[in-house]
């Protein structure tokens, strides 16, 4: 995978800093406040796991800076991604980074920044160490399309009024760095610690903190997580991930103390309304909400109606999942809410159900009744 032309594009309201890779142009479009500085570890930082999928080792100018310990720390999270190869559903090759002029990263932007989008994971991060955080990014591109324009300047007015009631301020900000891991096959779920970092990367930022969606608990290999996102580091920029010792429902009763937070409250990434309101992850919040006898202007409230006909038709096909609607159960039955208990209890045993199928098919038929099911 080569990485060429890396460049800094500077107009009177935004610096935007873009390279070749391959045939795919990524590149990050900032405020004219950020000046991003022309080396390849932003670039190396996302083009990783992409790379190993491929088994191409990635060639940069040899006149690029690159950070020796991005370079140190890309062998060993190389070690470790390789060895999740099957929770991460790819054949991981260890690869080489050759070219570029390796050097210290001595400094940057003298700035703690944290991605924050109104979300649970987000807004828990941020109220935690607001103290520190400087400045919240809100990126286009990530939690939703790059032309969802109407959409990204709504959210974007709601965080600007709860964020400047704070006294803090959102910088909003472009990038297609989501969409180069499809471009060779990769889901964002596999690289989105390499991406994250890459913005922090791209913008120098001294510190930046990534939101963990999982608790230690429940933690599972993935593109970011407690164990390879401080590895993404590049001796200025340090990468934390943060959250993993708090549970969502706990999370948000933690958001509940600041009610315009709550009131801000965004999940969806369907692009369909600020909250659509009927995907799985709109269906958990608001279920998270009834368990905790919280009410937010985001979300319609989760009556027992919604329950039967909503709730109830959801289909979960993965484990991280699963533990969201095990959260929730545990915490309905605290409550002793039957409607509840009842249809989060028939959602988990059509997971179960499901999982044996699969089971049973890959034991005794090899995969042959998914592929004929797939076929149909």
């Amino acid at each position: 995978m080569i990485i060429s032309n890396i460049q800094l594009q500077q107009s009177e309201d935004h610096n935007l800093i873009s390279a070749q890779i391959d045939d795919f142009n990524l590149w990050y479009k900032f405020p004219k406040e950020i000046i991003p500085e022309i080396r390849a570890d932003a670039f190396i930082a996302a083009c990783l796991i992409p790379s190993m999928k491929l088994g191409s080792d990635i060639i940069i100018d040899e006149d690029i800076p690159v950070s020796i310990e991005l370079l140190e720390n890309i062998e060993k999270l190389q070690v470790i991604f390789s060895s999740w190869e099957k929770y991460l559903g790819h054949k991981l090759s260890i690869i080489k980074i050759k070219g570029g002029k390796k050097t210290k990263t001595l400094a940057g932007w003298d700035k703690t920044i944290s991605f924050f989008s109104g979300g649970v994971d987000g807004t828990f991060t941020y109220l935690k160490h607001k103290k520190e955080i400087n400045y919240l990014l809100f990126a286009k591109g990530i939690d939703m399309q790059l032309s969802s324009d109407d959409l990204y300047n709504k959210a974007l007015s709601k965080n600007k009024d709860f964020l400047n009631k704070e006294g803090k301020e959102v910088i909003p900000f472009e990038t297609n760095v989501r969409f180069l891991g499809h471009q060779y096959g990769v889901g964002w779920s596999a690289c989105f610690g390499g991406g994250l970092s890459s913005i922090a990367l791209a913008a120098g930022a001294k510190k930046c903190y990534i939101a963990s969606g999982v608790t230690y608990g429940s933690m599972h290999p993935e593109g970011s997580n407690f164990i390879t996102d401080h590895l993404w580091g590049n001796g200025f920029t340090q990468i934390i991930h943060d959250g993993a010792e708090s549970t969502r429902v706990n999370k948000l009763k933690q958001i509940s103390k600041n009610e315009n937070a709550l009131n801000i409250l965004r999940v969806c990434w369907h692009d369909n309304g600020y909250n659509c309101g009927n995907c799985e992850k709109c269906l958990r919040t608001m279920t998270n909400l009834r368990v905790l006898k919280l009410q937010t202007s985001t979300f319609q409230t989760l009556t027992d109606q919604l329950v039967k006909i909503k709730l109830s038709k959801i289909k979960i096909y993965n484990v991280h999942d699963m533990e969201f609607i095990e959260e929730n159960l545990e915490e309905a039955i605290k409550i002793n809410d039957h409607v509840l208990i009842k249809v989060l209890n028939k959602i988990k045993r059509n997971y179960e159900l499901r999982g044996l199928w699969n089971h049973v098919d890959h034991l005794f038929f090899n995969g042959f009744l998914k592929n004929i099911k797939q076929k149909l």
